[in-house]
């Protein structure tokens, strides 16, 4: 009989195994894993409404692969939405995702560090003592690079298909430069830092260049456009390339050239990337109901016809003011305690999101 429990047990085991590599745990098997001897074992709790968990999943699929060879460590995923929410209640503190290693006496260490794979493998050397060889540490540094040039958000457009490759794009920041020209290659920094810091988190700019070599191939953009000067940003809005609007002011101070963005595309970030004061307000919506005197009807109506990130979370604070206005200071206290004590665990978009809120909240200040 004992043998035939062990038997079945082995083959929920290997069933339990994915493709990737990765062990799919529930509550009924979860300790037995982690705690089998000589085992040291990296756990992701997931649920399934967790986009960040959606994102980190293929992350944790390719470290499974990574250590595939290494017997001594073991990859593990539970569903805290499944059959795996006994464990996670026990496990998990903060959200999800939550990273954990374990060793074989159930000890275990949380990850709190960057979510990447090259993160992941030292943090798993370290705790474990296990050395990747040469050729994984080369696919590491492999994955390492896919990863930065996926990261580049800067497009190199062609002279031939230039109008083509702005369509479709909300807003199109474009640097018009010279291959024999100096401060072009100076700007190039600041227009990187701009791409792929200051404005990261809005995929709804696109960052392009469009180099004119020393043969001419490109000056026919330049003559269209009316552009006298290199370098030069061309900014577009909708695909609209007949209103583009050319920018040949100073591009020397970065502040500015956020500014200029900023004016053009309603974004409000600072240098660091992060949100200012104010983003996600629409003033005139604030207004409307400060005065609206408890009849927010023709508010909502107006909501209607308004795009913006924050017009759902407007149409929810006009719903709370219905029912429960305290519900306000409530959800103001909820998300000041978030930015305050967890803002380390989201990633930027969830931070601009919960900014934006806590703006529009501030914005209703003396009427909350």
């Amino acid at each position: 009989m004992k043998s035939i429990f062990w038997l079945l047990t082995l083959i929920s085991l290997v069933l339990s195994y994915s493709p990737s590599n990765v062990i799919q745990a529930t509550d009924k098997n979860f300790q037995q894993i982690v705690t089998t001897p000589g085992k040291f074992t990296f756990v992701d709790f997931y649920a399934d409404w967790c986009r960040h968990c959606k994102k980190l999943s293929p992350v944790v699929d390719q470290l499974s692969q990574l250590f595939a060879d290494y017997p001594q460590i073991q990859v593990v995923k539970i569903n805290g939405d499944k059959d795996g929410k006994k464990m996670s209640k026990k496990y998990v503190t903060i959200g999800y995702p939550t990273l954990l290693m374990f060793d074989d006496s159930g000890k275990h260490v949380e990850f709190d560090g960057i979510r990447d794979v090259e993160s992941f493998s030292n943090f798993i050397q370290q705790l474990s003592g296990v050395r990747l060889d040469q050729s994984k540490q080369d696919e590491v540094e492999e994955i390492v690079q896919e990863e930065e040039q996926e990261q580049d958000a800067i497009v190199s457009l062609k002279p031939e298909s230039f109008e083509q490759q702005l369509q479709g794009t909300q807003y199109a920041i474009v640097t018009a430069e010279g291959s024999w020209c100096n401060f072009c290659k100076e700007f190039a920094g600041v227009f990187n830092q701009l791409a792929n810091t200051v404005y990261a988190r809005n995929k709804n700019i696109l960052f392009a260049t469009l180099t004119v070599d020393e043969q001419g191939n490109g000056e026919e953009i330049l003559d269209k456009y009316k552009v006298n000067r290199l370098p030069a940003l061309i900014l577009v809005k909708d695909g609209d390339l007949a209103n583009a609007v050319v920018y040949e002011g100073d591009l020397r101070r970065i502040d500015k050239v956020i500014d200029l963005i900023n004016d053009f595309t309603g974004t409000l970030r600072d240098r660091t990337g992060e949100l200012k004061e104010g983003a996600g307000v629409i003033n005139h919506i604030s207004d409307s109901i400060a005065n609206a005197n408890g009849d927010y009807q023709e508010v909502l109506a107006k909501l209607d016809d308004i795009n913006g990130e924050t017009v759902g979370f407007y149409k929810s604070v006009i719903e709370s003011l219905m029912v429960d206005p305290n519900a306000l200071n409530v959800e103001y206290n909820r998300i000041r305690t978030i930015l305050d004590k967890d803002v380390d665990k989201l990633s930027g978009v969830a931070i601009d999101s919960l900014k934006q809120r806590l703006n529009v909240l501030d914005s209703l200040v003396l009427y909350r």
